[in-house]
């Protein structure tokens, strides 16, 4: 398509983010917070990566049942801990990758299936069943590193990752939240690619950029932190590629900066983030609400922020809270969603700082092209976005004279 911008995209704006938000819905009482003071009893960065270490090893703990748990939750423990997460199955431990390969079902519905374009993983059916989200599960394919010729059994035969990514491609739309697209398909695709859907309209990757760019906002799912994580994961894989930040990609890495800051002046004493994202300042007592906001913000932070800001010390003070509050509370009921994200951002700043690990910040499969010719220049079909003009009211028809 490449890019007309219908109007619908901005009519649509926030509207399926919220529906399907996979963070909590229930109304908020949180209390102001306070400002921030000094950070004398921060530990060395050591001392925190054990803490950081032992946190994850708490959460690894938690082993989720292939007889109870929904995709939608075993989905998200592979978020946190990539193709080594494991469930257990019948009472044993079980390599989770492994098992949702195999074509397990879950309420007699199969986990994958075939479509005319390639396969996908089961779409939306309810709350926490299958996906949260349009496309979901290939990020955290993405996010797993799972390769384009790994298989998943359906009841119709095999599909492959790269089958999921084509079916990805051929159905993306305008009006539709596009977070999860951009970043399962920016991985898998690479900063540059070009592709048709299924009308025979072109797409450019930084299409969904655009998209993402001009859909976030606070009332994107869990704050516009899983918005603001694509983002970063887009910037990152084009900037891995050898490409000079430009054009919406270099308004996604300006909303990004200006989160980062939002998230750093909204920050509580006590190291947690605000309970309302980046809407106001705000504080809570309860851990589940602090794992589920200071969790899903950090994770942001993490894909965001460069090395050189990694131990600052409101970056190491809301790491030491959230890994005391997994710690503390190893043995309270626990939203495994919030956690599994909480521990995503754990696990990439432990990766980060340990020399013997090495962070997915984006992928780094698409090196640099030739660049002779500047992209900008060779692009002259770029569209000039224009307001969103309202409809027209249609004029009503005259009355009968009175009698």
């Amino acid at each position: 398509m490449h890019f007309t911008f219908r109007l619908s995209l901005l009519v649509f704006l926030f509207s399926s983010s919220v529906l399907f938000s996979s963070c909590s819905d229930t109304e908020r009482s949180a209390s102001p917070a306070p400002e921030i003071t000094g950070t004398e009893n921060l530990e060395s960065p050591e001392e925190l990566l054990q803490k950081v270490e032992q946190a994850i090893e708490v959460a690894r703990q938690h082993y989720l049942a292939s007889e109870k748990h929904s995709p939608w939750e075993i989905y998200h423990g592979m978020l946190a801990f990539r193709k080594d997460y494991e469930i257990k199955k019948d009472g044993k431990v079980v390599n989770a990758l492994e098992w949702i390969s195999a074509g397990p079902t879950f309420e007699n519905e199969p986990w994958f299936q075939k479509t005319e374009f390639g396969g996908r993983a089961h779409r939306y059916t309810k709350s926490n069943a299958f996906e949260g989200h349009k496309n979901q599960s290939l990020a955290i394919l993405a996010m797993a590193d799972v390769p384009l010729d790994h298989q998943f059994m359906t009841p119709d035969g095999p599909i492959t990752v790269a089958d999921i990514v084509a079916d990805a491609q051929k159905e993306i739309q305008e009006n539709e939240e596009v977070t999860w697209s951009l970043w399962g398909l920016v991985h898998y695709l690479g900063p540059d690619a070009v592709w048709e859907d299924k009308k025979g309209e072109q797409w450019h990757m930084e299409d969904l950029v655009y998209m993402q760019n001009a859909t976030l906002s606070n009332e994107s799912a869990c704050g516009g932190t899983h918005a603001l994580f694509a983002l970063s994961y887009a910037r990152n894989t084009f900037q891995n590629s050898g490409q000079r930040l430009r054009s919406y990609w270099l308004e996604a890495d300006q909303k990004i900066q200006k989160h980062i800051e939002e998230a750093k002046a909204m920050q509580n004493l006590d190291g947690s983030f605000s309970y309302d994202y980046f809407f106001q300042k705000s504080a809570s007592e309860n851990f589940q609400e602090r794992l589920e906001t200071t969790g899903h913000t950090l994770e942001f932070l993490m894909m965001a922020l460069p090395d050189d800001r990694l131990n600052e010390d409101w970056v190491r003070k809301a790491i030491s809270l959230l890994a005391n509050d997994i710690i503390n509370n190893k043995d309270e009921p626990v939203d495994y969603s919030a956690l599994y994200h909480a521990i995503d951002g754990l696990v990439i700043y432990r990766n980060r700082m340990s020399p013997d690990r090495t962070a997915q910040l984006g992928s780094r499969n698409f090196p640099a092209q030739d660049k002779t010719e500047s992209t900008d220049k060779k692009r002259t079909d770029r569209k000039v976005l224009k307001p969103v003009v309202p409809p027209a009211v249609p004029e009503l028809p005259e009355l009968p004279a009175k009698p």
